[in-house]
């Protein structure tokens, strides 16, 4: 008897596995992201799109899981996540990305912004990628900047009562984002500031801990903050740019077609998050007063006044003088 058509099937065999096995291996490309937002907020519905974008346009050869709400730690637990390649992508913002990008507190000094357009053109100006990204890359953090979502303009809300002015701020505790700029911008408008991560916010308010906090409508509306603080004051104080990071090992592991596909789902997922974001904030102004929260509008001139010398003077300690002139420049 021939063992030949034994062999020869036995290779093909083979040939036929180390082939599956091939494919599979070409399908078991898994990327994990994560936000500290609930499901549906505006971070919800990037990540979400970025996801499906990439497993549409890769035809299903990366696989996307998508960690909400802060299940995989706070912002800067995930950023930190990143760096170390534990996690593959994650939103962050500017204020937290400080704590290892100190060149990003630039954004969290207020009023740099006028409105919604202002930031759009910024966003959208090259010169300002060009120089976030430079920043990024000299720091050898294993980042890479692939987009930016927005988050609302950011206003005070306290369980106290509203604020007129800053003259309403003395001595009241508000928690703030986890950098130095911001503890120097609150405590510049006579308020104790209070570096906290966002996932203790709610129960800080409720249990007096913090007078006030501070962030964007829908972001107070989407976490029922407005259940311990309904008192929101529209000092509209700070735009959020919040920059989206994938860690670099990563991306370039990817093959050149997988890894221009990631890069392009990115740029479109954040396109579409701040389209969403500006919806979700129109809405939320109706949302909040249904819920019971009083809405009022202060006098951001006093505000103005008091944060425009500070604008220079932090962006030349954290060296981002030319940032701050880009920002400047698309100022209508």
């Amino acid at each position: 008897m021939s063992v030949l058509p034994s062999f020869r099937s036995l290779f093909a065999g083979l040939v036929a596995l180390l082939a599956a096995s091939a494919v599979a291996s070409a399908q078991e490309i898994t990327l994990r992201v994560g936000h500290d937002q609930p499901v549906g907020s505006m971070y919800d519905e990037g990540h979400k799109m970025f996801k499906k974008l990439v497993e549409e346009r890769s035809n299903g050869r990366i696989r996307v899981n998508v960690f909400p709400a802060g299940q995989l730690g706070a912002e800067v637990a995930m950023l930190e996540g990143v760096r170390l390649g534990t996690l593959d992508m994650s939103s962050c913002s500017a204020a937290n990305a400080a704590t290892v990008i100190p060149e990003l507190g630039l954004l969290s000094v207020s009023y740099l912004f006028n409105d919604r357009a202002h930031v759009a053109r910024v966003i959208n100006d090259p010169k300002f990628s060009e120089q976030i990204d430079a920043i990024v890359a000299g720091k050898s953090l294993g980042l890479k900047r692939i987009g930016y979502y927005t988050s609302g303009v950011r206003n005070i809300y306290s369980r106290k009562g509203s604020v007129a002015g800053p003259e309403d701020l003395t001595n009241v505790k508000i928690r703030v984002q986890n950098n130095p700029v911001e503890v120097t911008i609150w405590k510049a408008f006579g308020a104790i500031p209070t570096p906290m991560n966002f996932g203790e916010v709610y129960q800080a308010l409720q249990s007096g801990v913090i007078d006030a906090a501070e962030n964007g409508l829908a972001v107070i509306e989407s976490n029922k903050h407005y259940e311990a603080a309904k008192y929101i004051s529209q000092t509209e104080h700070q735009y959020g740019i919040n920059p989206v990071f994938m860690n670099e090992r990563k991306l370039n592991s990817l093959p050149a077609d997988l890894k221009a596909i990631v890069l392009q789902a990115a740029i479109d997922a954040s396109v579409h998050e701040r389209m969403k974001d500006d919806e979700f904030v129109d809405a939320a102004v109706e949302g909040l007063k249904t819920k019971g929260a009083v809405l009022t509008k202060p006098d951001k001139a006093k505000f103005i006044a008091l944060v425009a010398p500070i604008q220079d003077k932090v962006a030349g300690d954290i060296k981002a003088v030319p940032l701050l002139e880009t920002i400047r420049s698309q100022k209508k």
